[in-house]
């Protein structure tokens, strides 16, 4: 196998070791350091370097080289538990097999390439790791960028393969892939011509990473496929209540019609007959039986801030269903949404979780509305409720108000956010207030 210094080693392992870690959490927001992820990878990265370089075992075909894997792997499987993700450590394993099987395969060749192009003497030296280690770092850079792309359909992908029996059947098919390979790496290493095992173990290396590649590209776009025949259903059903809701207000509208003919005859008939006390009573009657509301009617347009068509739909969902209930929901969306889909889809499930649940107890305060308000600052994803609040209510605990009508419980959908959100539940005067946060780049 190819001896280099200890030096060249340790500064290529460390280049390595940075990039590995930074793919191995790159689709999962939710898993790494929001604030020094670059520094987290870094110091894992010197942790992991340090280690082989006091191993004395390091450099043998042994276990115990292996010493310096084992504690990074403890490490991370650590701080899952510790945040209690556990559910996502399947597809944790098999995007680090594929972060593996890429930092490995773009090295040799770096290494192959500089060999053929220069000499071994010149490979093996400092000036020349410090060459592949430039060239390692331009391609994983542009890389990176290249799957800028592809950050939110993985990010759905993972999500809806969770706890799935295609995930451990995913899984189980990659970490054979992966065993293979480290035993061809192991064994080839006992080679005595270094650049051909290593033209051999790059070759494996490409032909496993394009496989498992385009089985997850295949798995992505079958996910996108089943998302987009669900979301054209869902879109179906919500045409449908639009179009029952539009029919409703059209009735509406043409008895008002009839009755508004109705009122003009009978308040001509009292000024023809000079019967003004009969005018003034028919006005009284007529102007009491109206239901004021400063509300204009939403529609679904008035909601294009709102980037896709699930939360759009979710959103005038909850409108008609407080409609029926006779309660007036305000949307606001006042600037355009730069959330994550993940995010979106998290938020989403919060307000189907919280609306339809307050709507028995608001329709019997008045006035009977609520203002539904979404907006966003640079990290976070904010949604504001704002409702009437019930006769001698109270906030009881963080996550619910108890009052004479009865009970706004918020603790279902408040359970449902993630560790990195947060919510406010509070009294003011005669209104209420309910603020949650997600972070815009999560939905776990």
């Amino acid at each position: 196998m190819i001896q280099v210094s200890a030096l060249s080693f340790s500064l290529s392992e460390f280049s390595l070791v940075f990039w590995f870690v930074y793919c191995q959490y790159y689709w999962f927001p939710q898993l790494r350091f929001k604030k020094n992820f670059s520094l987290y990878c870094a110091l894992v990265a010197a942790g992991y370097t340090l280690i082989d370089f006091i191993n004395p075992f390091t450099f043998h075909s042994s276990l115990l080289g292996a010493l310096s894997v084992v504690i990074m792997l403890g490490v991370e499987l650590s701080l899952i538990g510790y945040q209690r993700k556990w559910a996502y450590l399947p597809a944790f394993i098999e995007v680090s097999i594929l972060a593996y099987l890429l930092i490995e395969f773009v090295d040799m060749v770096v290494i192959v390439a500089t060999i053929y192009l220069t000499n071994m003497r010149f490979a093996t030296s400092l000036w020349g790791t410090l060459s592949e280690i430039a060239i390692d770092n331009i391609i994983f850079v542009l890389i990176i960028m290249g799957l800028w792309m592809t950050r939110a359909p993985m990010e759905n992908l993972i999500e809806s393969m969770i706890g799935r029996s295609i995930e451990y059947m995913f899984l189980t098919f990659m970490a054979t892939l992966a065993v293979v390979y480290i035993l061809f790496e192991y064994s080839l290493q006992m080679l005595q011509r270094s650049d051909q095992y290593l033209i051999f173990l790059a070759g494996i290396a490409g032909t496993l990473l394009v496989g498992l590649s385009l089985s997850t590209y295949m798995l992505m776009q079958t996910h996108l496929q089943e998302e987009h025949t669900q979301l054209q259903r869902q879109q179906q059903a919500f045409r449908e209540q639009y179009t029952t809701e539009l029919n409703r207000q059209m009735s509406v509208v043409k008895k008002f019609s009839h009755d508004y003919q109705n009122m003009l005859l009978g308040l001509g008939g009292y000024l023809e007959d000079q019967d003004y006390e009969g005018f003034r009573q028919l006005y009284i009657d007529i102007r009491s039986g109206w239901a004021t509301s400063n509300a204009a009617e939403l529609t679904i347009d008035d909601l294009e801030n709102v980037p896709g068509t699930s939360l759009r739909f979710r959103l005038y969902h909850n409108y008609l269903l407080a409609r029926r209930e006779g309660v007036q929901l305000f949307v606001k969306v006042s600037d355009p949404l730069t959330a994550t889909v993940a995010a979106l889809k998290q938020m989403g499930a919060v307000i189907d979780e919280l609306t339809p649940k307050m709507l028995p107890v608001i329709k019997q305060v008045p006035p009977a509305m609520i203002t539904l308000e979404l907006s966003e600052t640079p990290r976070l994803l904010r949604l504001q409720l704002t409702f009437p609040s019930p006769p001698n209510a109270r906030v009881d605990g963080h996550n619910r108000i108890v009052s004479d009508l009865g009970a706004l419980d918020f603790s279902n959908a408040l359970g449902m956010l993630p560790e990195q959100g947060a919510s406010t539940l509070q009294l003011k005067f005669h209104w209420g207030q309910l603020i949650v946060t997600l972070p815009k780049g999560s939905g776990q």
